[in-house]
């Protein structure tokens, strides 16, 4: 009798933690985190090996969701000690780990889950990127920035907004009144506050205290970021909205919300009720609004059908009627990761946050400039401005010399907090003797012409490699002759094969580039001088098209994997 009362105790025992377990993953669908982590830490106590991993996993999951890295680190390694065959455990561990900073051992655990999924390409690509943040790390900085403490809150404050001498940003602070958490952080839903500015200038910011914004731009749900134009007198708003979206839903018909923009006009200085924009979906997510200074052009973050990955950056246009239809800004801007937060300067550059191009970890800022109606590569805008955390909603002040970021790095009031920058000045060199006849720089000679791109040959990489071979280091010593020859700088372009997708070869034609410019710097080059640049297959010099199907010897593809530079100016 004994045993048999034992066995149906632990019978009971097993069914409670399948169905606690059972309801956290419903929970998880919802976005409600914080609750789903008190039901998996009663699982995990008194559950079984199999139970145990399973809540392990969910709780890496949900720590990982709410940007607590350390502790789902912490949960992602136990997952992997109890017996998971996950790959994916493993590159979400590097995911948390480069996020901290940890690029070598975010590295290894990259490279791990490249053993285990050698199809999928992102353990070596984040691998390389590891690489990169690394590099970066030794260049001078470009910015001086300073948390702008008397905005922030110990929750999240985020996406500032300068506008009519007031800064407008969100933030999911207690307020005043008590209001309903939000599942997924366990704080309130976010609103608009604004905060006025006693001062701005290029080394001091000062705010005054922050409250919540005009009763029109809030509502009962999430809030923010949002934009006006330059007079001030039309803003889109992000929200989003409580109801059930007919269009999206898990298993088990579990609705979840999507991000909407909302637009409003100040008639005789009031506000309209903001009403919903023409592109918003029950389908898919239409946020992060961004207006181009003549007020012409909205962009925005999507993930509706036909994107290049997660959330992309897009673009419509007013026309007579109201706006033209959406745009995908597509490559080279967006990619298989998430872009967001787009702020256009006002010269026309555009900023925005991506997890998809090389970087520190966790959003980067970019800035991508337009020649010619086309969209150059991005370029990571460095540190300080960016870290190995999330670092993302850059906004310039007037000029273009100061402004604000958001980023969630260590050491602030917060989860995510306002930071201040300031373009920082080139550093003065040290004054130096007048120069004698002997000492002046050798004329640069017709061959050097600046825009002229010359090849360096037999530098060749090997297949899906990017470090520099010994056979390529005797070519790479000429042009080092040149240029400490010559007060010359230049871009160094790597070229890959045609085998491979467009997006891979651009990241591995990239790494090229970087491999060569670091093993200059070695040799003496000031960084300043040189700059990297992949671009992929889409300069191959022979009849190779793998696209096409028309075969290639291995000497033809050799030929394509090549690089060259090309002079962009004169250091006299």
């Amino acid at each position: 009798m004994k045993n048999i009362l034992l066995a149906i105790l632990s019978l009971m025992i097993c069914l409670d933690l399948s169905g606690q377990i059972r309801q956290a993953r419903q929970e998880m669908l919802l976005y409600n985190y914080a609750h789903a982590i008190i039901l998996l830490d009663k699982s995990f106590a008194k559950a079984d090996s199999s139970s145990r991993r399973e809540a392990s996993q969910l709780l890496a999951e949900c720590y990982r969701r709410q940007n607590r890295l350390e502790e789902a680190m912490d949960w992602y390694l136990k997952t992997i000690s109890l017996g998971s065959k996950d790959p994916m455990d493993w590159f979400y561990l590097a995911c948390c780990r480069r996020s901290c900073g940890d690029y070598t051992r975010a590295k290894a655990a990259f490279l791990k889950f490249d053993s285990l999924e050698p199809l999928n390409p992102r353990g070596r690509i984040n691998a390389a990127f590891c690489d990169s943040a690394t590099a970066w790390q030794k260049r001078k900085p470009g910015f001086e920035i300073r948390n702008a403490g008397e905005l922030n809150s110990p929750q999240s404050d985020f996406a500032a907004t300068l506008a009519g001498g007031q800064l407008f940003f969100a933030s999911d602070r207690i307020a005043g009144t008590v209001e309903q958490a939000y599942g997924w952080t366990g704080n309130s839903y976010l609103r608009i506050y604004t905060a006025p500015v006693l001062q701005s200038g290029s080394n001091s910011f000062e705010f005054g205290k922050a409250s919540e914004g005009p009763q029109v731009f809030n509502q009962s749900y999430h809030d923010g970021p949002l934009c006006f134009n330059k007079t001030m007198d039309e803003v889109f708003i992000n929200r989003t909205i409580e109801m059930n979206d007919i269009g999206r839903h898990d298993s088990g018909l579990i609705r979840t919300h999507l991000l909407k923009i909302y637009h409003a006009v100040k008639k005789d200085g009031k506000w309209t009720r903001p009403e919903p924009f023409f592109l918003n979906s029950d389908k898919y997510s239409v946020g992060h609004p961004a207006l181009s200074a003549d007020g012409n052009t909205l962009y925005f973050v999507s993930d509706m059908e036909g994107g290049c990955g997660g959330t992309d950056i897009c673009s419509c246009t007013r026309v007579a009627n109201g706006w033209s239809s959406p745009v995908n800004l597509g490559k080279p801007v967006n990619t298989e990761g998430n872009e967001m937060f787009p702020f256009l300067a006002e010269n026309g550059d555009l900023y925005f946050a991506s997890d998809g191009h090389p970087g520190f970890g966790g959003l980067d800022i970019f800035l991508a400039k337009k020649t010619g109606g086309k969209w150059e590569p991005p370029v990571n805008l460095g540190q300080p401005l960016n870290s190995s955390c999330d670092d993302f909603a850059f906004m310039q002040w007037p000029g273009g010399l100061s402004g604000t970021f958001s980023s969630n790095r260590p050491g602030g009031s917060g989860s995510d907090d306002i930071y201040c920058f300031v373009v920082k000045p080139p550093e003065a060199e040290p004054p130096k003797p007048p120069p004698i006849a002997a000492e002046l720089p050798k004329p640069i000679p017709p061959s050097l012409a600046v825009g002229k791109t010359y090849r360096i040959e037999n530098i060749y990489y090997d297949f899906d490699k990017w470090n520099i071979r010994k056979d390529a280091e005797h070519s790479l010593d000429s042009l080092i002759s040149i240029l400490k020859e010559y007060p010359v700088s230049v871009e160094i372009g790597s070229h890959t094969d045609c085998r491979g997708s467009v997006e891979y070869n651009e990241l591995l034609s990239q790494r090229r580039a970087e491999s060569v410019v670091n093993y200059l710097i070695k040799q003496g080059i000031d960084p300043s001088r040189l700059t990297a640049r992949g671009y992929g297959k889409s300069q191959l010099i022979n009849h190779c098209n793998c696209e096409a199907g028309i075969g290639c010897t291995e000497a033809e593809h050799q030929a394509n994997r090549r690089t060259e530079f090309r002079i962009t100016g004169i250091t006299y």
